[in-house]
């Protein structure tokens, strides 16, 4: 619909009220109009750009400063955000990942053990639990991560006392 009225608008001609009848016209159809000494459009009346009353009177030039200083602010910080960054990304490479591969190592090693010592230990990733095979007992299944040699042995001990 409004499709269509914009479209009968545009055959009927200019609206009713134009410049030359003295009405208000807008956009581009409107008759140029003097811009006032210290105003700009868009803005208040007596706006001054190179006054402002909220700085208690600073001009451009403290405005140019300002703005410099915060970007040279930005890029120091953007700097001292990267080097940062290295340092912990290096610290991270250098005491972390050693520190994370040595647990690892050790805990599939322990799991290695476990599984060497106890062939007919079995677990049900589904049912979450362990038993023995060909028996008929079962237990929740452990944290593989902290179980130890020891810790398994009780629990295979548990599983054949039934």
């Amino acid at each position: 619909m409004r499709l269509n009225q914009t479209q009968q608008g545009l055959q009927a001609g200019p609206p009713q009220g134009g410049p030359s009848q003295g009405g208000l016209q807008g956009g581009w159809e409107a008759e140029p109009q003097p811009i006032r000494q210290g105003s700009s459009p868009g803005r208040n009346p007596g706006y001054n750009p190179g006054y402002d009353s909220d700085m208690g009177g600073s001009s451009i030039g403290d405005d140019i400063a300002g703005a410099v200083a915060g970007a040279v602010l930005g890029e120091a910080a953007k700097f001292f955000g990267r080097a940062i960054g290295r340092r912990v990304q290096r610290a991270y490479t250098e005491r972390v990942q050693p520190a994370m591969a040595a647990n690892q190592e050790a805990m599939l090693r322990n799991q290695i053990a476990i599984a060497e010592r106890h062939p007919d230990l079995m677990g049900c990733m589904n049912d979450h639990v362990i038993f023995l095979a060909g028996g008929n007992r079962v237990l929740p299944f452990p944290n593989l991560m902290t179980l130890t040699v020891d810790q398994a042995d009780a629990m295979v001990a548990t599983l054949r006392s039934g």
